[in-house]
């Protein structure tokens, strides 16, 4: 399985935290969020990732330059931000092109449990898997709702979108290259077209979009005993 991770955006809800640091890079127990995403990409056996990057994107390529464990493709938007969906349609090439691909957003940490494996394929039909959560109360969420076949439309459920998913990625191929485009209006058009499925994440999930979200939780012990795991990940998987 390859995976994309979508790290271009200004990280604007996290105020002062992100005026000299992309969001990917900011630190939660000496982690770094990219870093915890690469970590649960190993556990879930990807074979390479494609990162694309924008806002204070060199600093995303130094970091990631030295790192060896597996095969990382850096998309630079060196111009403007090309949004979630524009940004993989105009990173995508023929290799990207073979198999579905998963998406992780690593704005948001992820605990899954023990038995949680990743989708790797898609029905002949569907064209993006959603994993989903049931949606906090007064949160502006997207609702979601699950079909008895695991069909999804939106406005209205009681799931939101938790920033996992595995798209065939020639759903995107009708769009321009290096234009603007927003993952969301995809999700909304597949699911028109009942194109879309989802399921609930088999875990738990920590948001840290916001900067009271992150101050929140900045000084609790989050990864608890996998903070060993994740250290030895690391150690493991960038040059010293």
């Amino acid at each position: 399985m390859n995976a994309f991770v979508l790290a271009a955006g200004f990280g604007k809800r996290m105020g002062t935290l992100t005026e000299n640091c992309p969001k990917p890079l900011l630190k939660i127990q000496n982690i770094t969020l990219l870093d915890y995403s690469l970590y649960l990409l190993d556990q879930w056996k990807v074979s390479k990732v494609w990162i694309n990057t924008h806002f204070l994107g060199e600093q995303i390529k130094n970091h990631i330059e030295k790192f060896i464990k597996f095969p990382i493709e850096l998309l630079e938007e060196k111009n403007e931000i090309l949004g979630t969906a524009g940004g993989i349609r105009t990173g995508l090439t023929d290799e990207l092109l073979k198999e579905p691909i998963f998406l992780i957003n690593p704005d948001t940490l992820f605990f899954p449990d023990p038995s949680f494996k990743p989708k790797t394929k898609l029905s002949n039909h569907t064209k993006i898997h959603l994993y989903l959560l049931p949606a906090p109360p007064n949160q502006s969420y997207t609702k979601i709702d699950i079909g008895e076949k695991g069909e999804l439309t939106f406005g209205n459920g009681n799931y939101y979108y938790i920033g996992l998913a595995l798209l065939n990625p020639q759903c995107l191929s009708h769009l321009e290259k290096n234009k603007y485009y927003d993952l969301s209006d995809i999700f909304k058009e597949c699911a028109e077209r009942k194109e879309i499925t989802g399921e609930v994440f088999s875990g738990r999930v920590l948001d840290l979009g916001t900067k009271e979200l992150w101050e929140t939780y900045f000084k609790t012990d989050i990864f608890g005993e996998e903070i060993s795991k994740i250290q030895v990940f690391l150690k493991s998987s960038y040059m010293t």
